[in-house]
């Protein structure tokens, strides 16, 4: 490096002879770089009157101690940057180091935030930036209605966007209720929720007598556990309704029964009204033929001899169905 200097030097010694004004140089021996790598001398010139010593030039120009009238001299190249104003070629001095030069240019090394990678490196250190740039992944703006960005945003998009559920109220479902509907949130699964079918009934269902017992309240209004009846009916807690109650269970219809005693429901009676003969029996729930009464005999009109309807003479109804009859002419 020291003898390509000199050279520089020498041609840049030449070109002040040629052109009449007579330039003396002199080097330092020692040489300063750049951290770049890029050898740099700060160029002073004066001019002399003595051209007699052009002679001696050469003998005195890289003498480090010399004093024949000679000045320091180097080149300058351009990548110097600034840096030619000769107050820093001295043995002691170093030239501006590769961070100085990036921050003064406005470069730095702060870590670039979350989702984002250092761009436009500084070309004195590329440790050193201007700016960065979103990762590709970043593409979700998650502006629309009801949701938001999941993590950190880089240059206002996200990775990924998430539903916010607003409609959703319950993060759980309640004892008594059941879902209505889920929804897969920003933070976790929420719910929509309604009275469990299974458990309570609608205040239209039990009509105008209402309903009694637990309640539940859901967007569709008030539920009972229980409906009220009206008389000769309760309520099935498995069929949901009011059903006719237990005692309402005879059908009052067949041998010794001649229909029912009191109040129906559904065509069915708490007891029966019993044939002539029959007597109700409550253990039993029937109508039933005490002793050796002529009830149990069969009471098929026809096995007993009443095969007629209708005789031209006297004759005989069957007591247990008088369409039929027994002819004595």
């Amino acid at each position: 490096m020291k003898s390509i200097s000199k050279i520089l030097l020498l041609s840049a010694v030449g070109l002040y002879v040629e052109s009449g004004n007579l330039s003396y140089a002199s080097f330092e021996v020692a040489s300063f770089h750049l951290k770049s790598g890029i050898p740099t001398l700060h160029t002073h010139h004066k001019y002399i009157r003595h051209t007699q010593e052009i002679l001696n030039l050469s003998s005195h120009l890289f003498d480090k101690g010399t004093d024949k009238g000679v000045k320091i001299a180097s080149v300058c190249f351009i990548t110097d940057a600034g840096n030619c104003d000769g107050h820093k070629l001295n043995n002691n001095d170093d030239y501006t180091n590769p961070e100085d030069l990036c921050k003064q240019a406005g470069y730095s090394d702060t870590p670039c935030p979350e989702g984002s990678y250092p761009s436009d490196f500084c070309p004195y250190d590329s440790s050193y930036h201007a700016g960065c740039k979103c990762d590709a992944a970043y593409n979700q703006r998650c502006d629309g209605y009801d949701e938001k960005g999941v993590g950190v945003a880089c240059g206002g998009k996200y990775k990924e966007c998430c539903n916010l559920c607003s409609d959703y109220q319950y993060t759980s479902i309640p004892s008594g209720y059941v879902s209505n509907g889920e929804c897969q949130s920003c933070d976790g699964k929420k719910y929509k929720i309604k009275c469990d079918p299974q458990k309570y009934v609608s205040a239209p269902t039990c009509g105008t007598l209402g309903g009694y017992g637990n309640t539940c309240t859901d967007d569709g209004g008030t539920y009972y556990a229980e409906c009220k009846c009206p008389n000769n009916y309760e309520w099935s807690s498995s069929q949901k309704k009011c059903v006719c109650a237990t005692s309402f269970k005879y059908s009052c219809s067949g041998t010794g029964y001649s229909g029912g005693d009191g109040n129906s429901c559904d065509n069915k009676y708490s007891k029966c009204k019993c044939a002539s003969g029959f007597t109700w029996n409550a253990s039993q729930g029937a109508c039933v033929c005490p002793g050796f009464d002529f009830c149990t005999l069969s009471q098929d009109c026809s096995v007993l001899g009443y095969a007629q309807q209708s005789c031209e003479g006297k004759s005989v109804k069957c007591p247990f169905n008088t369409n039929y009859v027994y002819c004595l002419d």
